[in-house]
């Protein structure tokens, strides 16, 4: 007599396939669902954390409105105060760890009014003492468009951070294209 067995799903390969394709688009869905419900929360506080920097470098603003002018190399963002009071530039540049990202504004005559750095990869300690809120303002603060040099290291008026040279230089360069930003979109209009 001959033993037969009957093969359950559950043992055969398309079995556990099935139940794992299953939590699979669960999941998915779930996470599209999640996504959908907080992305407009995320923002929301993604554009209240930018305005509040914005504002913390041209503080004499009320509200800002992205300009929509080409923008020049190594600038990421430019948005202009509502009030007229200036222009905020938003400029990446190459730095020892990696790219840079810096917030310069302007005021309506065009000279910088504050600069502060948002994102950067490089060393903690040496490389961020060029970041130091007070170091940035005693350097840049009233700098205009005519002061400026080709690299810090020609610019006598900026002392560069011994040690974070290029710290220092990446944050002079992206002044520098905040500066330039500035005259070729128009300054604050």
């Amino acid at each position: 007599m001959e033993d037969t067995k009957k093969v359950a799903f559950k043992d055969t390969m398309i079995g556990p396939t099935v139940v794992l394709l299953v939590i699979c688009l669960v999941i998915s869905a779930a996470l599209a669902v999640t996504y959908q419900i907080t992305k407009p929360k995320i923002d929301a506080i993604n554009k209240a954390t930018a305005d509040a920097a914005r504002m913390a470098v041209l503080p004499d603003a009320d509200k800002f409105t992205e300009s929509d002018g080409k923008l020049p190399d190594g600038v990421t963002e430019y948005y202009v105060a509502d009030n007229g009071a200036g222009a905020v530039a938003t400029c990446q540049y190459k730095s020892f760890g990696g790219d840079i990202t810096v917030m310069v504004g302007m005021d309506k005559e065009g000279s910088v009014t504050g600069v502060t750095v948002t994102d950067h990869a490089d060393t903690p300690g040496v490389g961020t003492k060029a970041m130091d809120k007070s170091y940035l303002n005693k350097q840049y603060k009233g700098v205009t468009e005519t002061e400026k040099a080709d690299n810090i290291r020609n610019d006598s008026k900026i002392d560069q951070i011994t040690g974070a040279t290029i710290s220092s230089n990446a944050i002079y360069q992206c002044v520098n294209e905040a500066l330039d930003a500035y005259q070729s979109l128009g300054g604050a209009k």
